[in-house]
């Protein structure tokens, strides 16, 4: 994938943060689902190791060994993930926090919310112990409602969504030498950190309540929280400066255990970036959302989590429907031989292509709710259908005047000599045009068009037949009539056979198209269904998640905070709730109407039977889902 790190975000000279587009290069070559993992914290505190390791390197992102800041803006490294086949894991060092040759704290503040909102699992990287200093450090998680809003109106319980949308929490204390002992009872990294975090009750002066808020902000924007400490990498300075290059039997083996069990868990619990409705993105995407949220911080000082995911899902979409087109055009080309030999043969090869190009637009599209990039896939694709037919029916004209042009020449020669004016001419003139029609039809591979053309040629020859049998003098006037309303009788069959192949043609079009809307149909709601199946899974682990504060707030004898914990429990089991019943039928309402202007002379026919049939593969896959 990449042999080393990248500058994904840059600071620039004039203090603002610019995207390089050799970064998003290679994020847009990246079709997998991506993993991405970032780690912030002061400068100078170790942050490069821990990614490193996490890339299973020992070099990569710059250590450093000064005093000085080495890490600026955002550096990422893709590498294929060690654990989860067919993702890629993306890893972001960020710039340290409080550096004074920088001196900007709103420049750290963009650099802390771009970590937040692009990753699926934060590091939070500190020295020592987690303490009221270290805490106070990490005052950026207070400011992150200053440039990050989750829906674009207005919404009064904001903040505690955040904790839907942000990515799991890790606290990594380096150089930790204290016992993990809490009132003289051993406790465990995580209790640590969670006691860490317990505020002070009741909040009775203004110093009470600055020591609650971070905390309180911490405890409800991170529902999943990890906390490991590191002992110091080795006692000698000379191997802390030459980290890189020293072989670990040189480091203390407590501290390999401890940057090991860290690495498993981060492999094991950063899942794959989600956005808004909790539906996975790939590489390319993320290179998508690192230029809109860093243009959004940068412009308008608010990054929208709800319209950045609008923009993405709007352009991930028309790529969808180009995509799938373009494969059904493809696909067509290589494997259909025009002209088919019947119509029949060429709907089935184009069912076939159109269901694969089908599986591509729902596999790239998400949340069309309106079904707008639905009806356009689907106009686009009635569209090429129809051109292919054309070239068919184009293809197969081609070969069955080539055919006729073939086995009329003799013919064509002699009307041109006048060979069938003598006595005894319509007979012959009869013959050669049956020997035309019999060596036609015995040919092979003439396609769809072989009626029609044989029919525009006999119909062409109609009225010098006419003209041959008035002047052929072996015939009474009796005979003359009679094969004149035998020749006019055959080229009115002929014209009547066509126009019923012409009507059962469209027919086959009809039911053709019927079937196309059906599965449309039925693909749109399974992948509407997995949607909002993605949905409910994320709301039940954040109702357990605020549970667990709930709980936690109720021990300390925090009613006012559990309560508030309770009030967003009550709303996202509400959501969930609304997942339920007949949420289909809105669904197969707006897709009649799609139905209904592209394709108005079906919609009755598939009205009925596409509600049916949606009721029950529904239920079907909501069965299946459960099992």
């Amino acid at each position: 994938m990449m042999d080393c790190p990248i500058c994904l975000i840059e600071n620039t000279k004039e203090g603002k943060l610019a995207v390089n587009p050799k970064a998003i290069s290679i994020l847009s070559g990246i079709s997998q689902p991506v993993v991405v993992v970032s780690i912030v914290g002061l400068y100078r505190t170790g942050k490069s190791y821990l990614m490193n390791k996490l890339a299973g390197a020992k070099k990569g992102f710059n250590l450093g060994y000064n005093v000085q800041a080495e890490t600026k803006g955002i550096w990422m490294w893709c590498v294929p993930h060690p654990t989860k086949p067919n993702h890629t894991l993306v890893l972001l060092d960020t710039e340290g926090l409080g550096d004074v040759e920088k001196g900007d704290k709103k420049n750290d503040l963009w650099i802390f919310c771009l970590a937040v909102l692009l990753s699926s699992a934060l590091v939070y990287n500190s020295k020592g112990t987690i303490d009221q200093d270290a805490i106070e450090k990490l005052k950026f998680v207070g400011d992150i409602a200053e440039l990050i809003k989750v829906k674009s109106t207005d919404n009064e319980d904001e903040e505690a969504e955040f904790s839907m949308h942000f990515p799991i929490f890790i606290w990594a204390v380096r150089d930790f030498h204290l016992r993990l002992n809490v009132d003289g009872r051993s406790v465990t990294e995580d209790e640590y950190l969670e006691n860490a975090l317990k505020l002070k009750n009741p909040e009775r002066t203004t110093r009470d309540e600055d020591f609650n808020r971070p905390r309180k902000r911490l405890r409800m924007y991170f529902r999943s929280r990890k906390c490991y400490v590191f002992d110091q990498p080795s006692p000698e300075k000379e191997d802390l400066q030459n980290m890189e290059n020293i072989s670990e039997s040189k480091l203390k083996p407590e501290f390999l255990e401890q940057t090991k069990r860290f690495c498993d868990y981060v492999f094991q619990e950063a899942e794959a970036k989600k956005v808004i409705g909790g539906i996975g993105i790939t590489g390319n995407q993320l290179g998508h959302l690192a230029k809109s949220y860093t243009e959004a911080i940068m412009t308008s000082k608010i990054a929208c989590m709800e319209d950045v995911a609008h923009t993405l899902s709007d352009m991930e979409n028309q790529a969808a429907v180009q995509e799938a087109v373009q494969h059904y055009e493809n696909k067509m080309k290589e494997s259909v031989t025009f002209p088919t030999n019947t119509l029949n043969q060429f709907l089935e090869f184009s069912r076939r292509c159109e269901n694969e190009a089908l599986q591509k637009f729902l596999k790239r599209s998400f949340r069309d709710h309106e079904q707008t990039f639905l009806k356009e896939y689907m106009e686009l694709m009635e569209q090429k259908k129809h051109e292919f037919c054309k070239v068919n029916e184009a293809k197969s004209r081609e070969v069955c005047e080539a055919l006729i042009k073939k086995f009329s020449g003799e013919h064509e020669a002699a009307l041109r000599q006048g060979a069938y004016t003598n006595r005894g001419g319509h007979e012959k003139f009869k013959k050669d045009l049956k020997e035309i029609e019999e060596k036609y039809n015995m040919e092979p591979g003439k396609g769809v068009q072989a009626a029609a053309v044989l029919q525009e040629y006999l119909a062409s020859k109609e009225s010098i037949g006419i003209t041959i049998l008035k002047s052929d003098e072996a015939l009474t006037e009796k005979e003359k009539e009679l094969e004149e309303e035998n020749t006019r009788k055959k080229v009115q069959e002929m014209e009547q056979k066509v126009k019923e192949l012409e009507e059962l043609k469209k027919t086959e079009k009809s039911k053709d198209q019927q079937i196309s809307v059906e599965k449309n149909m039925m693909g749109v709601l399974e992948k509407i269904a997995e949607e909002r199946e993605l949905m409910k899974c994320e709301l039940r682990r954040v109702i357990a998640e605020k549970e667990r504060e709930r709980d936690s707030y109720l021990k300390q004898g925090m009613q006012k905070q559990a309560m508030m914990y309770q009030a967003q429990i009550d709303d996202c089991q509400e959501k969930e709730e609304s997942q339920e019943p007949e949420w289909y039928a809105p669904i197969v309402d707006k897709f009649k109407s799609v139905v209904s202007y592209i394709a108005p002379t079906i919609i009755d026919l598939a009205g009925k039977a596409v509600k049916t049939k949606a009721i029950r593969k529904w239920r079907e896959f909501k069965s299946s889902n459960k099992s």
